[in-house]
């Protein structure tokens, strides 16, 4: 098959599985966040602040080694090498998380729960390991529908798990549940879908040949799992449970719609990027292509938190969460920066720059995120660590596109015309729903139904062709 339609194919699965796994998941938090407390999604925010990051590391970028490498250059000794190495590295580290971590940091946040959670929420290390070549061998061959598949049938059997656990009172175990098991239903279902067995093999050559790549795409990991998380430390040091609980659904709801649409895309363009990678011109296209497709996506929903951040709250998660509606809509805007540069770290790991991808991300974490954040948390609490994030995404903005003019030549004002059909919309919808909002008593789902009617009739009307191809990719 052509790589065009397998990239279409491709697209097409992972929005699929997108759709029903963020439904789902939506339907799941949204059932524990009725029968729950701020109290116990904060809890489970602070032990994920540390269980997510030895899970990075267990990794290694052993995954993202196997995708990016040449296919005469990869050979079966390469997986094998990769799983045994995985195995025995993520065993090392849970013991470490087990008998040393665990204390230290139901001491710091001064939560003694967190000596029985951290254990059961750090098993996830364990069988990442055992996943990870599963994973990428689909990828690898841009087998996404068995991805979705797996991914689907893993979140829907936890959730479910979950929800009869929060009714039966089981509180906060209900969301160790929903983030452990899907890791353990994807085992046979990963192996079925490849068939593949590992063997008591090693070679040294191998391991050296996708540890040079691996670990610079693991330091970028890394580096984003830092500043992915050290809100969640800042606010659950500095703060409490409970402001961290309302933080941690703002940053769900915002999330739920980029950081999925992203990853969806990511998962796809990578293998596509690295299979094109000696084509720069086609790979410079793609990406801004994948950057408009994402604000079609993400500017509308974005824009829906913003302006009745309020009344949806309500609605779906009941007045106890009331103190999420300002960082919601402070992260909302935050998103709707990073849509400009979303995924440029992929152009230097496809490309085979993963080291200088780690430099950059480093620097941005070190000077800018950490800073934000930090002082951010420090004056203002849960509100200024939102707008230390803010802040951090316009000086990334800022920073990544001289980079992308530097080293690919992609200028500003073009990923702009890319993404001038959104920004127009966006700018109208703002105006129409805001003045409706705040001088009509039109109740609130019909806002909301009517700002997705006016904003993508806006991109018709204004840019007809540019939707028209939009929608000949996808269907």
């Amino acid at each position: 098959m052509a790589l065009d339609k397998l990239l279409k194919k491709g697209l097409l699965w992972s929005a699929l599985e997108v759709l029903v796994k963020r439904v789902f998941d939506f339907f799941v938090k949204l059932v524990l966040a009725r029968l729950l407390f701020p109290e116990e999604f904060g809890v489970v925010g602070m032990a994920a602040v540390f269980t997510t990051f030895v899970q990075v590391v267990s990794e290694m970028g052993i995954g993202a080694a196997l995708i990016q490498r040449k296919k005469e250059e990869l050979k079966e000794i390469h997986f094998q090498t990769a799983f045994w190495f995985g195995f025995v590295w993520s065993v090392v580290l849970y013991l470490l998380v087990f008998f040393v971590l665990t204390p230290l940091i139901a001491d710091f946040y001064n939560e003694p729960i967190l000596l029985k959670v951290i254990p059961i929420l750090s098993l996830p290390i364990l069988i990442s390991s055992i996943n990870n070549v599963n994973k990428a061998q689909l990828m690898r061959e841009l087998d996404f529908k068995k991805l979705a598949i797996v991914n689907n049938s893993s979140s829907i059997i936890a959730g479910v798990g979950a929800i009869l656990l929060a009714v039966n009172d089981f509180g906060i175990w209900a969301l160790v549940f929903n983030a452990v098991v899907p890791f353990f239903v994807a085992i046979p279902l990963l192996f079925y879908a490849t068939k593949w067995v590992p063997k008591l093999v090693w070679d040294r050559v191998a391991f050296k040949e996708i540890f040079s790549f691996g670990i610079y795409t693991f330091g970028t990991a890394l580096i984003l799992n830092i500043a992915a998380n050290i809100d969640y430390l800042v606010i659950g040091k500095l703060v409490d449970a409970a402001a961290l609980g309302a933080y941690t659904l703002a940053f769900m709801l915002t999330g739920l719609v980029s950081s999925q649409i992203t990853s969806m895309l990511n998962r796809v363009m990578f293998p596509f990027y690295s299979s094109i990678q000696s084509n720069i011109n086609n790979v410079k296209s793609y990406y801004l292509k994948v950057v408009g497709y994402s604000a079609l996506l993400i500017y509308p929903i974005m824009l829906s938190l913003i302006v009745l951040a309020g009344p949806i709250l309500s609605m779906l998660f009941g007045d106890k969460w009331v103190d999420t509606k300002v960082p919601l809509r402070i992260l909302s805007v935050a998103v709707l920066v990073n849509v400009f540069t979303s995924s440029y770290n992929l152009l230097y790991r496809s490309l085979g720059r993963p080291r200088l991808e780690m430099k950059i991300l480093f620097c941005m974490l070190i000077f800018v995120i950490i800073p934000s954040i930090t002082i951010g948390g420090y004056y203002y609490d849960v509100r200024g660590v939102a707008y230390g994030i803010l802040l951090a995404s316009i000086i990334n903005f800022v920073v990544v596109s001289i980079l992308l003019y530097r080293h690919f030549n992609i200028r500003l004002i073009t990923i702009v015309k890319q993404l001038m059909p959104s920004i127009i919309a966006f700018i109208l919808t703002f105006y129409i729903i805001t003045s409706l909002y705040l001088y009509t008593e039109i109740h609130s789902i019909i806002l909301l139904v009517f700002l997705f009617v006016v904003f993508y009739s806006i991109c018709y009307l204004f840019y007809k062709k540019e939707v028209k191809n939009i929608f000949k990719k996808f269907i």
